[in-house]
């Protein structure tokens, strides 16, 4: 189950939902009105839905930025160049295993 599945099934349990305003522009409502009218999804589940993908993006982003400026430290190359070296008997291995 992802993270925005997650969120819409607390949400529909309603255990941990709290009701809140927010202005959205004119345009976003009308288009989750005419497509949750369509839909099984409250207007709550389709926009809780979208910010926990929202979210997710953001902290994929966020890793995928971590481990770039990790590829460029020294001492991270040096170490992944170390356990390489400490595998690479084992990867033959499993190369020669493989079919």
């Amino acid at each position: 189950m992802d993270t925005a599945q997650q969120v819409v099934k607390a949400s529909g349990s309603r255990t941990g939902v709290r009701k809140v305003t927010y202005s959205l522009p004119a345009r976003l409502v009308s288009e989750l009105d005419r497509r949750t009218a369509q839909m099984a999804k409250s207007k709550s589940a389709v926009v809780a839905e979208a910010l926990a993908l929202y979210f997710a993006g953001q902290d994929r982003a966020a890793l995928a930025k971590t481990y770039e400026e990790a590829a460029q430290d020294p001492l991270f190359q040096a170490d992944n160049e170390a356990v390489l070296r400490d595998f690479a008997a084992l990867d033959a291995e499993a190369e020669q295993e493989a079919p």
